[in-house]
This record gives structure tokens, sequence and C-alpha cells, in this order.
């Protein structure tokens, strides 16, 4: 391959795929909603668009040779018209459950009856990472309310997804195939919230759920009626018939599958409260190296930003801060940057900030300083007030 299309690059398994490929030699182009918020390296090429989008899937499957698909929806619905814009190499991130119907067997079968279409299936178990899901009540309480906390799944490491799908892009020999991924060994949802346990050092009590209290659980989470009964339903079946156990993983990479014990150590900060220094520092390191995405994980949903140079009104969440960023970094690249702190005090840190630029359209350089002081509440940016010594550019 010379060029692979990596769509749901910004996702959970996407960011591994590029990351993969990329150490492999491959250039990739990713389809993505937010280029600012990507984080990307600069020889990753960016389309802005949806997956859902025709339109923007062609732009994007131009000239490439393969293409990653990861259809996000619980529904096949519409995606008919996607399939025919990829090239002509598809490998799909499926489900273990794909041969049973549902979207995945439907998009499956689609690919199959597509006589242009060189297909590869990867049909992985429970993701692990779909633990973060328990992280803000395991950081707020000690306890967490689970349906069936007996139910016994095969959990795989995201890496290991994301690792099968780049040797089926970069080895021959694997169009046709079908690859059930799991993880090496099934522990119970009980069992997986001790591990998140034993790696922040806390005791986490379960408390069961089942039936309707579970699927009451999962609407008031915002899930779909139907999608909550069928979870459910499926969570009730694994307490007597656990998820199986394969070794693909290992047959294909040549090393052993990850076990969920490694993922919640590489994980267990998102399901502790960090302090307002290991914020601070990291909110500083993101920004510094361009990391946008990174440090945005540091803000609170409902964050707000006070900079009277760049808006005259407060902006609340993380929506309003990146539109508000955009508008002001539209025709400037950011060449080097200069950090003076964290400053700590209590649960307040400070910043300064020191940009050189440049006008894309112009070409003239500039530098630009500015003070962020930071709020920060449960581990989280809740406040940041923004002060210029220059005013920024566009203000």
């Amino acid at each position: 391959m010379t060029t692979v299309l990596v769509t749901g690059a910004t996702g959970r398994v996407g960011r591994h795929v590029v990351a993969g490929l990329r150490a492999a030699g491959v250039t990739v182009r990713a389809l993505v909603r937010t280029p600012d918020l990507a984080g990307f390296p600069p020889d990753v090429e960016l389309v802005q668009g949806d997956i859902h989008d025709a339109d923007a899937v062609r732009r994007a499957a131009a000239s490439v040779d393969a293409a990653f698909l990861l259809w996000p929806s619980y529904s096949a619905e519409g995606v008919e018209k996607i399939v025919p814009e990829l090239p002509s190499r598809v490998v799909y991130l499926s489900s273990l459950n794909a041969a049973s119907g549902g979207v995945w067997g439907d998009i499956e079968q689609l690919l199959r009856d597509s006589s242009d279409k060189a297909w590869t299936f990867l049909r992985p178990s429970g993701f692990a990472v779909n633990a973060q899901g328990w992280a803000d009540a395991i950081r707020s309480g000690d306890s967490l309310r689970l349906p069936y906390p007996e139910a016994s799944r095969s959990m795989i490491h995201e890496r290991d997804i994301a690792a099968v799908a780049v040797l089926t892009f970069v080895n021959p020999g694997h169009v046709g195939q079908i690859y059930e991924l799991t993880g090496p060994e099934a522990l119970t949802q009980a069992e997986q919230v001790a591990t998140i346990g034993r790696a922040v050092g806390r005791d986490i009590h379960v408390v069961p759920l089942a039936g309707d209290a579970a699927r009451q659980a999962m609407l008031d989470q915002g899930a779909a009626p139907a999608l909550a009964a069928s979870a459910v339903n499926y969570w009730a079946s694994l307490v007597d018939n656990p998820e199986p156990i394969t070794t693909t993983v290992a047959e294909l990479t040549g090393r052993p599958a990850l076990t969920f014990a490694d993922w919640t150590r590489e994980h267990a900060d998102e399901f502790r409260v960090l302090s307002t220094a290991e914020v601070a520092q990291g909110y500083v390191d993101a920004l510094s190296a361009g990391r946008l995405d990174e440090a945005f994980s540091f803000l609170a949903p409902d964050v707000v930003r006070a900079a009277p140079l760049e808006s005259a009104t407060e902006l609340k969440g993380t929506a309003a801060i990146l539109e508000n960023a955009q508008r002001l970094n539209t025709d400037v690249e950011y060449l080097a940057v200069e950090t003076l702190g964290p400053l700590l005090h209590a649960n307040h840190f400070a910043i300064r900030f020191t940009f050189t630029q440049r006008n894309t359209t112009t070409g003239t350089r500039s530098r630009a300083t500015k003070l962020s002081l930071c709020t920060v509440e449960s581990g989280q940016i809740t406040r940041e007030d923004v002060f210029y010594y220059t005013p920024p550019s566009g203000s």
C-alpha cells in the first residue's frame, strides 16, 4: 500500500491505525470532522468531512490505494451510498457478533456483494476502552451501577485491533479473510472493575442491575431504546455463555494479546481525579507541543473562557472555544511557542505563552504573548481567564 485512507481516524482504534501505518512507511490520509482537533503529525493528510457524507468520502478516497472503514452508527442506513466511494481494497472494523446480523452483518454483506471490493473483516470482541464509560462514576464515588456484573467478556485492547488492521494493509494474503479478535482472557464486568480499582488503588463497590433497571440505566445515559434492549439482553446472555477467546492476535502479530490489566495501567489516570499540578503540567505540555486535542481533554465540558481581546462575551463550552480559536487562527501559522510556568496556587495555575507566528496571507512574522489563569475543580479546568500583552491577530 502506498496511501491508505483511515476513517474514524481520531477515534479509539483509528489513532493507533494511523500511528501503525506511519511507522510502516505508509502515507496516511484521514477523514476527520474537526481538523483543528485531530492532533496528527504534519505528514498525515487531513480531509474535512463526515463518514456519512458521500461527497466527503469521495474527496478523501481520491487516488488512495485502500481504506480502513469504521462505520460509527448502530444502523446501516446510508452506508450503501458510502461503500461505492471507497477504493477497491477495504479493511472493515466489524464485530464478533456480525454473523448474527445487525449493522455489522449488513455492512459485511454489502461489501461482499460489491464486485469491485477486495475486503478483510476484523471482528473484535468488546473493546477494553469502553470501560472509559465508567470513569466519571469511579472518579466521583466508590460505587458503580452495572447491568449484569457477572457477564463475562474477552475484552480486547484497541492497540491489538489496530496492529492487526495495519498488517492486513502492509502484508499480502489477507484479502477475503475474516479475523475474530479477542483479548487473552474472559473477565466478568465485576472483575474488570476490580482490575481498575487495583490500578488506581481504590476499592470500588459494584451495584448489580438487571432487567428493566439495567435498560433504564442505559436510557438515562442517552441510549436509544432498541440499543438499550439489545445490549441488556446480550449482557444477560454472557452470564452463562461468556464471550469466546481466540488466539488470532498472537498468531498474526507474533506476540501475546494485551490483557485488560495492561489496558488499565495505561489508562489509570482517566479513573482518578488529577491534582491541579498534574492538570497544569499536562495542559502546558499539550499546548506547547501543538496537541490541541490532548489539551482539550483537560477542559471541563462546560468550561468558561474569558478573553476580552478575543471575544466581547465569555465563551462557554469546548465547542464555542474551538470555534473562536478557528476564527482567530484562520490566517496564522504557529512557528514556535515559549512557556513560563505553570505557576501553582491552591486550585489555580498560571502560564505565560509567547508565540512566534506567521501570517499565511502576507508572510509577515510576529510575536504574541498572553497570560492564562486557570481554575481547576475535580481534576478539570473549569475556567480560563486570558490576558494579552500583545493583541491577538484578528482581534
